[in-house]
């Protein structure tokens, strides 16, 4: 008996001596849940990384956009109510456009580090409550999904397409009429005409299964699809140096290993469309060659409207590192 306790005694103080002595357990809240392919490679990845990096000392629970509403979600993370948030910058125009600059940079990680840009969007988010932890490139960028072809006008003139406010801008341009519809509705709308199309990341048609309620996809692409990933600046503060180090050391390997994936998917996924029954349009030779200005044009405006001083230095600093191409 007394051999028995000895035993035990000393498998408890064994499991105290190896367990971490601050394990941390976080929340995130994700705009999207697993079906959209970001989650999986960039949330997923995090997570996983996290713990084994901290060696269980940092743990991430996911919630998704079930808990709270996409567009809801920067407060409650910059409150408290949760540690992190995986996001697009587009969804929290109404507080800040700063984020969403980020679809106008060139798509390469490393310089984009370099260049002083991500100090200028941590400050201002620091501003309100939240720390920028990364940004994640999903190595291709947006593009329409349409029930007919492009036609003689070479772009989109008097059509009614389903666009967020990402995309607002570029399909005035373009001479379209914007029609603000959640993702939900965007499969009905399509089947039953109610838009003629609708502006989507170049991922997501396989996933949602546009493709059999259109029949086009439009090229060149433009912009650059980003998501980003912040944290609740308490959070970030009570934290060690050391989990700190671990958890931006984590951020800026998956900036570059997930691009990487991601660029694999898109060669496969755009085969995989195009198989399911998407046709190439092209954008009329006078307009193919504005496309990705037209688009950067926009998120820039729309980045100075509501991110102010900050959003003209990030703006002019993205010029001058040659990161945009307006």
């Amino acid at each position: 008996m007394l051999h028995r306790l000895l035993a035990t005694a000393l498998t408890s103080a064994c499991l105290l001596i190896s367990a971490p002595a601050h394990a941390k357990d976080l929340t995130l809240l994700s705009s999207w849940d697993d079906n959209y392919n970001a989650v999986p490679v960039f949330v997923g990845q995090f997570v996983e990384k996290l713990k084994e990096k901290s060696n269980g000392d940092l743990n991430i629970q996911v919630r998704g956009p079930e808990t709270v509403p996409p567009f809801e979600q920067l407060q409650p993370v910059a409150g408290g109510l949760f540690d992190m948030l995986f996001t697009h910058g587009a969804y929290h125009l109404g507080e800040t456009g700063m984020a969403f600059g980020l679809d106008a940079v060139k798509d390469d990680p490393i310089a984009r580090r370099e260049s002083g840009i991500y100090e200028l969007i941590d400050k201002h988010y620091q501003s309100r409550g939240l720390k920028l932890i990364g940004v994640f490139s999903s190595a291709s960028g947006y593009h329409f999904l349409l029930r007919q072809p492009i036609g003689e006008d070479g772009a989109l003139k008097g059509r009614k397409i389903r666009a967020s406010a990402t995309y607002h801008d570029m399909v005035q341009e373009l001479q379209g009429a914007v029609v603000t519809l959640p993702p939900s509705e965007i499969y009905s709308s399509l089947e039953r005409g109610v838009v003629d199309g609708a502006a989507w990341p170049v991922f997501g048609a396989m996933e949602y299964r546009w493709y059999e309620v259109s029949d086009y996809m439009t090229r060149p692409t433009f912009g650059v699809t980003n998501q980003v990933m912040l944290m609740n600046l308490d959070t970030w503060n009570g934290l060690s140096k050391q989990q700190q180090d671990t958890i931006m050391e984590v951020a800026r390997e998956l900036e570059v290993s997930g691009r990487q994936v991601f660029a694999d998917l898109w060669a496969k996924e755009d085969a995989a469309m195009q198989e399911a029954g998407l046709e190439i349009t092209q954008f009329g030779p006078n307009v193919a060659p504005k496309v990705d200005a037209m688009f950067a044009e926009g998120v820039w405006k729309q980045v100075r409207n509501r991110a102010g001083a900050d959003g003209e230095a990030f703006h002019k600093l993205a010029v001058e590192k040659g990161l945009t191409s307006q």
